[in-house]
């Protein structure tokens, strides 16, 4: 009875494995290469692009991450947009309708109430505002980036650009969706939509202002203590400027009138497109003096305590002038 029951086992270990090689064979290889086998981008070789204004040298290493050699600042960043939609436009694409409140462009009504809660955060808004007051060294940088993005994705389809697209049946399933130009305001609203997953403790906030319906202020201060403002600090003086905009304070107020059980409903919505955030969230910030260091040049650090994205946040690249001068600062 025991062999009986050993072989059995080892008969159903032999499917499992047999079954699951086939699964990581369809995913890796079949899926990609026969649905969407264009969405790859071309890493090897010589591409004639437009809009380039000298000759731009990319090298990928054995992990696959580019390193941009350009003559000038233009080639650099244009160089940097156009690799960065190769590897991660669906991603881009996605942020981007995230940062806008549009959503149900790609997804269907279902995110309208989404949408409707996003475009009220206004981030478009934000980066647009933000846009007219950038320098005209950083705008210049800016628009060579999203050059690059639009050399690359000019007349594509959706599944030439990411296999995500094809999978999802996009435009198919949606027809209002289509592939649009990318602009400055997309990547600054994505630096928007960065902030809001950084941003804390909102939600402690309205439990907050809902439990005051209930509890006195000195009972809430038990709940949630207030920050020990004897701490140490690094800045003595944050700047003399004022207020943009000043409010009386409020005094008393009928925390029943605020619709703040529908404005938690709303934030947690959030969740499930950017991620849950965990009670320790944080980000590290330090700095070495030059004085300590064996370069005699300053360390500064930072950490920002993001969730675990596939594919990740961030994007790792390397940009290089081929000879650091005036017209191409970067090393």
């Amino acid at each position: 009875m025991k062999k009986i029951v050993g072989r059995i086992l080892i008969g159903l270990l032999i499917i499992v494995v047999i079954a699951g090689s086939g699964a990581f064979y369809y995913f890796k290889s079949y899926l990609p290469n026969t649905v969407a086998p264009q969405s790859f981008p071309q890493v090897d070789g010589e591409i004639q692009v437009s809009g380039l204004n000298e000759r731009v040298d990319i090298y990928r290493d054995a992990m696959g991450i580019p390193h941009i050699y350009a003559a000038n600042t233009y080639d650099l960043f244009f160089a940097q947009g156009y690799v960065h939609a190769q590897d991660r436009f669906w991603q881009m694409d996605f942020w981007r309708h995230v940062g806008a409140g549009e959503l149900s462009e790609m997804f269907g009504a279902g995110q309208l109430e989404t949408d409707v809660f996003l475009k009220t955060l206004g981030w478009e808004k934000t980066a647009e505002a933000e846009w007219e007051a950038l320098d005209a060294e950083s705008k210049a940088i800016l628009q060579a980036y999203v050059d690059g993005v639009n050399a690359y994705i000019k007349d594509k389809q959706p599944n030439e650009l990411s296999l995500e697209y094809e999978i999802l049946g996009l435009p198919i399933l949606s027809p209002d969706y289509a592939i649009t130009e990318w602009t400055p305001i997309n990547s600054l609203t994505w630096g928007k939509a960065m902030a809001w997953d950084l941003r804390g403790n909102m939600d402690e906030e309205i439990d907050r202002a809902i439990f005051l319906k209930t509890f006195t202020p000195e009972q809430l201060a038990e709940i949630y203590p207030p920050y020990p403002d004897d701490h140490p600090f690094i800045v003595n003086n944050i700047g003399d400027g004022n207020a943009t905009n000043t409010s009386p304070q409020v005094t008393s107020f009928d925390y029943a009138q605020l619709p703040l059980d529908q404005v938690s409903y709303n934030a947690s919505l959030l969740k499930g497109i950017l991620g849950e955030w965990s009670r320790d969230i944080g980000s590290n910030s330090w700095a070495v003096s030059g004085e300590l260091t064996d370069t005699g040049m300053p360390y500064l650090a930072n950490d920002p305590h993001l969730g675990i994205q596939m594919p990740s946040i961030w994007f790792q690249i390397g940009l290089h002038c081929v000879e650091k001068n005036n017209e191409c600062p970067f090393q």
